[in-house]
């Protein structure tokens, strides 16, 4: 390959995937500050420990710019990028109305891998990972116990869930629901023939339209209280409505049309649950 045909490959390469022309010199400074060798960083990032973080990272500037694409010029939005502190709760992505300045705090999380479903009744479901990355220790929790007015009990009881107070929606790809695992530990697309017909249904045909298939939900009708009629997952719990959101919520779709069933709906719907 002749140094033009590199020319014209790598403007093919920046124009295409919409880069900074400063994007190359970004990566090489990004691996000099950390000591990282670019000639493995392939191999580095495609280790089955690795891959999970980065994916949902990665999921966080996602849906802040399919947010961006899609509402109105009332709405900016933001990846806040705060640093996780004891006590507080990291916001992944921020919409905020221009015209009042009220905030809306988004939790980006993937769907469980494999966790695709269809029950006796016919019904596709799917699962939600929803938990901390990070669970709480004694310390952390006694912190954040001061902060938020929660028991340090029951904050030791869900010190791998979230409340409901921590952020305001929760948005999830549905595309992790149909991977599975190879003899590696990689991830790998390969949904099943009941899997299939569903996303023929929702009009999805590969992996990237499963990906960018995004769904959003109020986090307080995710958690577990009487009138959600949602469950506490942990044994040890006595109160039902202890406002703890369960590990792995779930979306349930109507069998005919697809459409996701309350509390969730279609990202593109987002307006509805904003204001």
């Amino acid at each position: 390959m002749t140094s033009s045909d590199w020319i014209k490959r790598l403007e093919d390469f920046f124009q295409n995937n919409e880069l900074d022309i400063n994007w190359l010199e970004n990566l090489e400074n990004f691996c000099l500050r950390y000591d990282l060798n670019i000639k493995h960083l392939t191999e580095v990032l495609n280790d089955p420990k690795v891959i999970p973080m980065i994916r949902g990272k990665s999921f966080e500037f996602t849906v802040k710019d399919y947010l961006s694409s899609i509402l109105s010029e009332k709405y900016y939005v933001t990846n806040p990028r705060l640093n996780a502190q004891t006590g507080l709760n990291d916001i992944d992505v921020s919409i905020i109305n221009k015209g009042n300045q009220k905030k809306y705090s988004i939790e980006c999380k993937l769907a469980s891998k494999g966790s695709f479903r269809i029950n006796l009744l016919g019904d596709p479901f799917l699962k939600i990972k929803c938990m901390r990355s990070r669970t709480l220790g004694e310390e952390a929790a006694l912190q954040r116990s001061k902060v938020t007015g929660i028991s340090f009990q029951a904050l030791m009881i869900h010190n791998d869930q979230y409340t409901a107070k921590e952020f305001d929606l929760v948005i999830t790809s549905i595309a992790n629901s149909f991977f599975k695992t190879d003899s590696d530990g990689l991830f790998f697309w390969s949904p099943t023939l009941e899997a299939q017909f569903f996303l023929n249904n929702l009009g999805v045909r590969n992996q990237s339209e499963a990906f960018l298939k995004m769904y959003v939900a109020k986090s307080k009708n995710l958690a577990a209280s009487q009138i959600n009629e949602v469950r506490c997952t942990r044994q040890k719990c006595n109160d039902s409505n202890c406002n703890f959101i369960p590990n792995y919520p779930i979306i349930y779709f109507n069998r005919s049309s697809g459409q996701p069933l309350f509390p969730w709906i279609s990202l593109d719907k987002i307006e509805s649950l904003l204001d």
